[in-house]
C-alpha cells in the first residue's frame, strides 16, 4: 500500500518555483479570477503522470481522497488522475461496485476539482463513462444547472458528453448545452462550444444545426466559435451572421 504522504512527498521533490509562478498566471489564480487562491509547486503535466504510473495499482481510495483535497494543485491532479486509473481497471473487469465507489468519491470532493485542468483530465473518464454505463444515474442533470451549483459542477456536467455523444447519446450534450447558453461564465461558453463541436465531428451535423438554428440568436460569441470550428468557412459566416441579426 502506498500513502498520499509518500506521493505528496515524491511530487513536492520536483518542486521548481520558477515554474509555479507561471503556472499562477496561466490558471488566473489573482483575487476575482477564477482560480483564486490555488497554489502550485511547478510540476508539468508528464512529471505528475510519472508519479501516477509508479502508484497508482497500490494506492487505495481513502489515500486517493487525501490527494484530492491537498491544497496543492498537482497533488490534487495527481490524485485524480489515479482515480482516472483505477476507474478504468474496474471497468475493464466490470466491477461495478468499484466503479460506483470511485464515482461517489469524485463527486464528493466536486469542491477541490475546482479548475479546467482537473475537471477536464478526470470528469470525461469517470463521469463519462459512468453516465454511460448506468443511464439511470441523473446527478450530472442537476449539476449543469446554475442554482445551486458551481461552475466547476457545470463543467463536469458537460465535458463528461464527450463519451456519450461518442455513444450514441448527443442528445444529452444538446441538452445540456443549452442550460450553459444564457451562462455568463466564459469556461462554460468553452465547454458547450467543445462538446457541440465534438457531435458535428462524430456525424451529428444535422442535429447540430437543428441546435443552432434555436440557439443561435442567445449563444456567446466564443460557444458558438467552438462549436461551428470543424465547418466550412461559409457555414461557420452563416451561423455568424444569424447570431449578429438577432
Amino acid at each position: 500500500m502506498i500513502y498520499a504522504s509518500d506521493i505528496e512527498l515524491a511530487l513536492t521533490s520536483m518542486a521548481d518555483d520558477r515554474q509555479a509562478r507561471q503556472l499562477l498566471r496561466f490558471f488566473k489564480t489573482a483575487p476575482g479570477e477564477y482560480g483564486e487562491g490555488d497554489r502550485f509547486i511547478g510540476l508539468r503535466n508528464p512529471q505528475v503522470r510519472l508519479v501516477v504510473k509508479e502508484t497508482w495499482r497500490d494506492t487505495l481510495l481513502p489515500e486517493i481522497v487525501k490527494l484530492v483535497q491537498s491544497p496543492l494543485h498537482e497533488v490534487r491532479l495527481c490524485g485524480l488522475l489515479i482515480m482516472v486509473e483505477q476507474y478504468i481497471r474496474a471497468m475493464k473487469k466490470k466491477d461495478a461496485g468499484q466503479m460506483t465507489e470511485i464515482f461517489n468519491a469524485y463527486t464528493s470532493l466536486h469542491c477541490r476539482i475546482n479548475n479546467w485542468d482537473l475537471v477536464d483530465l478526470s470528469a470525461i473518464k469517470i463521469v463519462g463513462n459512468h453516465e454511460r454505463l448506468n443511464p439511470h444515474v441523473t446527478i450530472m442533470d442537476n449539476w449543469i444547472k446554475a442554482e445551486g451549483h458551481s461552475m466547476w459542477q457545470q463543467r463536469i456536467a458537460m465535458v463528461s458528453t464527450w463519451i456519450l455523444t461518442r455513444h450514441d447519446r448527443p442528445d444529452i450534450c444538446f441538452r445540456r448545452a443549452k442550460e450553459l447558453v444564457g451562462s455568463h461564465h466564459d469556461l462554460l461558453h468553452k465547454a458547450a462550444g467543445w462538446m457541440l463541436r465534438e457531435t458535428w465531428k462524430r456525424g451529428y451535423r444535422d442535429e447540430l444545426r437543428d441546435f443552432l438554428e434555436e440557439n443561435v440568436g442567445e449563444m456567446p460569441s466564443v460557444m458558438l466559435s467552438y462549436a461551428s470550428e470543424q465547418m466550412s468557412k461559409d457555414e461557420r459566416c452563416f451561423w455568424q451572421s444569424k447570431r449578429n441579426r438577432r
